[in-house]
């Protein structure tokens, strides 16, 4: 199995989680990768992706696993047939893994005027936030899903939050902070970094790669 890494970046990141699919799929096709595909009546590439963005985010830190014998030119030929905004960065040789499952945190930088000046408040205890789901107002304490945040300056953020099935979406947590303090200017969110617990996921991934050659 290998797992390549990949960035999602501007027209791309308006691209649903299934679209992205799609597209990681036709890729791998166009560049002549051949990989393991699901058995029965219908079959797939059986690829694993790390948890979806929200719609609009932006990403220098996703990633896709699959089966296929590793190739030092991998990269240069799935980049060679990429849309825009999708590109391929990093490739490890691992035992198999299950990316959703492992991948529990992300860190992201958000730009906004004044976002820098009301960012660490988020990392008080018992923090709500509000917002709308299926037309309805709903209400969370997220504060056991903040790991971190910092101002970079006055309009610039870092902020780790959960990912996967205990998932905070970046989006939703800036809109929050954002209205509460009357900041009226466009936002955008890029995803930088992805962790297992508190490990950097190229680090464990790393990791991995080192145990499989011994």
């Amino acid at each position: 199995m290998i797992v390549l890494k990949f960035e999602k970046i501007s027209t791309a990141a308006l691209v649903s989680h299934i679209d992205n699919l799609r597209a990681v799929t036709y890729a791998l096709r166009r560049a002549g990768i051949d990989v393991e595909y699901s058995q029965g009546y219908n079959p797939h590439m059986e690829l694993g992706f790390s948890s979806p963005l929200a719609l609009g985010v932006e990403s220098i830190a996703e990633y896709v696993s699959l089966k296929t014998a590793y190739a030092v030119d991998l990269l240069d030929r799935l980049n060679a047939v990429c849309p825009e905004g999708l590109s391929f960065t990093r490739i490890f040789d691992v035992a198999d893994v299950n990316l959703a499952a492992v991948i529990n945190r992300a860190e992201y930088t958000v730009y906004a005027d004044g976002i820098g000046e009301v960012i660490e408040e988020i990392l008080q205890s018992n923090y709500t936030i509000t917002y709308e789901e299926k037309g309805s107002a709903v209400t969370k304490d997220v504060s056991s899903r903040i790991f971190g945040a910092v101002a970079v300056d006055k309009d610039t953020a870092r902020v780790i939050i959960a990912t996967g099935n205990d998932n905070l979406r970046p989006d939703r947590l800036v809109r929050y902070l954002m209205d509460k303090h009357g900041l009226r200017s466009d936002y955008g969110i890029v995803k930088t970094r992805a962790f297992v617990d508190g490990l950097d996921a190229d680090e464990y991934l790393e990791k991995l790669q080192q145990q499989k050659s011994i």
